[in-house]
C-alpha cells in the first residue's frame, strides 16, 4: 500500500500445473482498478519508493521461479533473474519468496541460500555468513521489510536435509539383501530421526554487506515441531522496532541495541502474521482475528469487524495504516477501513478475479 489513494494486490492460487496470478492496482480517488494477468505464481509485491511521494506509484513483484515484474504508470516491464527456472527449465530449482527495492536495485530472497542484490543481468550474493552444520541444508532466505531508518530485516530458515535421511544404494545403512519390510522400517526410522532435528531460524538486520545477527527466543530459533516463523517488522512511534511472528512472538528493540521478547506466555497459541502501529498501539493480525497489543498482552480488537456479506469470517492477508485510518485486507476479495466512525467494508468486484482462460499445463508465456 503506497498511501491512502494507491495500493496493489495479488489474486491467484498456487497450482504447480497451471500457475496464474492477477495483479490489481487501485486508485481510490478515481475509483478505478487496473488489471494485469501473468501466467506465473507471484509471491510478493512491494511499492517502489517515490522521490517526492507525489503521483501514481510503481510496484515490483516476484514470481516463485524468478520473474520480476515492474508495474508503473507507463505500463509493465518483465525481466528474469539469470540462472533461474524463469530463464530456463534446466536451471536449478530455487523457490523465491520475497523482493525489496534497495536504491535502484532489487534485493531478492529464496531457497537454496539465494539472497542477491542486482538488476537485469548483474547480480551479486549478499547473504551474511551463516554456518551450515550437518545434517542441515543451506538456508532459505526471507525478507521481512525495513524499519524507519532503512535497516533491512531478513530471516534464514534451515531444515534438516532429506538427502541425509533417504535410504538409497550407497547410504551407510543400505544393504542389498534387505527385504522390503526391513527397508520400509529403516526408512521410517530415518524419517523419524530427521523430524527430531529442530528447524533453525536466524534473524539479521542491516544492509547488504553489513549484516548483524539478532537473538531470537529459543521457541522460534530452534522450533519443534518445525512450524514457527518470523513474519513482520514494524517501526513504532516511540523510536522502537517490533518483530512479530508465530507462538505469540512480539519483540521490541532496535538493530543497534538488540531486541527483547515482550510477549506473554498466555499468547503463545496466537500466530501473528502482520502488525502495524496505530494511535500509539500495536495492532496484530492472525489468520482469523485482530488484536490490540498493550505492551505485554494481545487482546481482541474491539469493535469487531462488521461484515456485510459472506464469508462471515475474517481472513486478514495484510494490515496497514494510512492517514490515521486502519486498513485490513481480507482473502475474501474485500478490505476494511476503521476510523472514528467505525468499520467500513469495501468489496473488490468479483469479475476482476475471474480468469479469462484456463491453461493446459506448462508455463506458457509470462
Amino acid at each position: 500500500m503506497a498511501d491512502d489513494r494507491y495500493f496493489a494486490l495479488l489474486i491467484g492460487g498456487p497450482r504447480w500445473d497451471d500457475p496464474y496470478t492477477i495483479i490489481l492496482t487501485r486508485d481510490a480517488e478515481a475509483q478505478t482498478f487496473s488489471r494485469l494477468d501473468v501466467r506465473r505464481e507471484l509471491r510478493d509485491v512491494r511499492v517502489v519508493p517515490r522521490t517526492d511521494d507525489v503521483g501514481e506509484p510503481s510496484y515490483v513483484t516476484l514470481s516463485l521461479n524468478g520473474d520480476i515484474y515492474v508495474i508503473s504508470p507507463k505500463g509493465a516491464e518483465h525481466s528474469v533473474i539469470p540462472g533461474t527456472q524463469a530463464e530456463s527449465d534446466d536451471a536449478p530449482e530455487i523457490l523465491f519468496s520475497s523482493i525489496l527495492p534497495v536504491g535502484d536495485q532489487w534485493l531478492v530472497a529464496g531457497s537454496e541460500g539465494f539472497l542477491r542484490l542486482g538488476k537485469e543481468k548483474s547480480w551479486q550474493d549478499v547473504s551474511p555468513p551463516l554456518e551450515t552444520k550437518h545434517p542441515y541444508k543451506v538456508p532459505d532466505w526471507t525478507i521481512l521489510g525495513t524499519n524507519r531508518d532503512g535497516d533491512i530485516f531478513i530471516v534464514a530458515t534451515q531444515a534438516a536435509s532429506t538427502r541425509h535421511f533417504n535410504l538409497y544404494p550407497g547410504h551407510p545403512l543400505y544393504r542389498e539383501d534387505m527385504s522390503e519390510e526391513q527397508e520400509f522400517q529403516l526408512q521410517k526410522k530415518l524419517y523419524a530421526e530427521m523430524d527430531s532435528y529442530p528447524r533453525l531460524k536466524t534473524l539479521f538486520t542491516g544492509r547488504p554487506g553489513a549484516w548483524k545477527q539478532q537473538a531470537l527466543p529459543d521457541r522460534i530459533a530452534r522450533s519443534l515441531p518445525a512450524y514457527s516463523y518470523v513474519s513482520d517488522i514494524e517501526s513504532g512511534g516511540n523510536e522502537a522496532d517490533y518483530v512479530i511472528g508465530s507462538d505469540g512472538l512480539v519483540m521490541k528493540g532496535n538493530p543497534q541495541a538488540g531486541f527483547t521478547d515482550i510477549s506473554s506466555i498466555a499468547d503463545r497459541e496466537k500466530n501473528f502474521k502482520d502488525g502495524v502501529c496505530w494511535r500509539n498501539e500495536m495492532i496484530l493480525a492472525t489468520g482469523t482475528e485482530l488484536f490490540r497489543f498493550d505492551g505485554h498482552f494481545a487482546k481482541p480488537f474491539a469493535p469487531k469487524v462488521k461484515m456485510r456479506s459472506a464469508p462471515f469470517v475474517l481472513q486478514p492477508s495484510a494490515i496497514f495504516v494510512q492517514n490515521d485510518k486502519l486498513y485490513v485486507f481480507d482473502y475474501g476479495l474485500r478490505y476494511y477501513t476503521f476510523d472514528d466512525q467505525g468499520w467500513n467494508q469495501h468489496d473488490i468486484p468479483k469479475e476482476l478475479s475471474q480468469r479469462p482462460f484456463k491453461g493446459g499445463g506448462g508455463k506458457g508465456p509470462p
